[in-house]
């Protein structure tokens, strides 16, 4: 008995296959699109050197920032009762212009800042810090009110306009 041909038409199918997988990923990577942020590279150092005109090392290049949305934030939930202001509430504090204390848990090998920009009335005027460096605004937050950075959840507790500090927990 004489072997069989095998037929063609699995051999057009596999081609066909990769031609439209070829013709997928090319749609993906077309012109119209923003290139993908390059994260993975360290940040160029300045040497050391101050923004107060300190040396710096003259072969670095720089980049301004790419200006992100801030972390959204999730009102309280209905029938939420407000604790007193500023009665120590919070298992986290921190004052304007300062970090929090005490540091945030890491969470999967990575760390979490928070930092305390301002005070606007009843909102607290937030940045968090992940372990890489990205700071990034969260929107103003009042009594109640969460924000979800990464793998942290925050709960504000305290907007404390006289003393200048913030009081937070982290949920979950």
């Amino acid at each position: 008995m004489s072997a069989r041909p095998r037929p063609v038409r699995p051999a057009v199918a596999r081609v066909a296959g990769a031609l439209l997988a070829v013709s997928l990923l090319a749609t993906g990577c077309s012109e119209s699109d923003p290139a993908p942020e390059e994260s993975s590279a360290p940040a160029a150092s300045d040497g050391g050197a101050s923004e107060d005109g300190g040396a710096s090392d003259a072969g670095g290049s720089s980049s301004a920032g790419v200006p992100q949305d801030p972390y959204p934030a999730t009102p309280a939930p209905e029938g939420f009762e407000v604790p007193d202001p500023c009665s120590g509430e919070g298992a986290y504090f921190v004052d304007v212009g300062g970090t929090a204390s005490p540091e945030l848990p890491e969470r999967a090998g990575e760390s979490l800042t928070i930092e305390a920009v301002g005070i606007e009335g009843e909102d607290a005027q937030l940045t968090a810090t992940l372990g890489d460096g990205s700071a990034r605004p969260i929107e103003g937050l009042t009594l109640g009110e969460t924000a979800t950075v990464d793998l942290w959840t925050i709960s504000v507790t305290s907007v404390c306009e006289d003393s200048q500090q913030i009081e937070f927990d982290l949920i979950d």
